[in-house]
């Protein structure tokens, strides 16, 4: 089982970033099976760069659910998944910061879709997600936007199992994302 997530932030520092979009498909294999999708009041100003890029303006989050209303439904949507994201170490670490403020350790196993799709689509001129998915004739709606970009990371990833036969390039990735992540817990 998988949860399928995009997640866009302010635009704040770098470890003060906050979460203003968010999108999870939960994701069996064949079909989505569950998903949640919210702006998310930030508390913190968006930067311009952001809104022209997202079109989500402060106005827009402001009655928007703050990141502790939304947690736990979060976390029942996740749980007993595989994290899945074109870019994922971005939205895990969103996640994760987001809970630490709460004080709670968010933990989960993630996958990336960018080295699966460097593997089994080697002759992509851009793994962007918006080059690659057109290249792949996967329509891309509200790009720069949770919903949207995770929709179009559902279908991508949909494209990606049925190119991988074995499932072996998903389960080495899934082995090395994960044991780079405990090789430095330990650390």
């Amino acid at each position: 089982m998988y949860s399928i997530i995009d997640i866009e932030s302010n635009g704040g520092k770098y470890r003060e970033e906050c979460i203003i979009d968010i999108a999870i498909f939960r994701f069996d294999g064949h079909e989505v099976t569950d998903q949640f999708m919210s702006l998310v009041n930030p508390e913190a100003d968006i930067t311009p760069y952001v809104q022209k890029l997202t079109h989500i303006s402060s106005k827009m989050v402001k009655t928007a659910p703050k990141f502790h209303e939304i947690a736990k439904r979060i976390i029942e949507i996740t749980e007993g998944t595989t994290l899945v994201g074109h870019n994922i170490d971005f939205d895990y670490r969103m996640l994760r910061q987001s809970f630490k403020r709460l004080g709670y350790d968010f933990k989960i196993a993630t996958l990336d879709t960018i080295p699966i799709a460097k593997k089994l689509i080697p002759e992509a001129e851009s793994y962007s997600l918006g080059k690659l998915v057109k290249s792949l004739g996967i329509p891309l709606l509200d790009a720069h936007r949770a919903g949207g970009d995770a929709r179009a990371t559902v279908e991508l990833f949909k494209v990606l199992i049925d190119k991988d036969n074995e499932s072996e390039i998903i389960r080495k990735q899934f082995e090395e994302t994960n044991s780079k992540t405990y090789i430095n817990r330990v650390k």
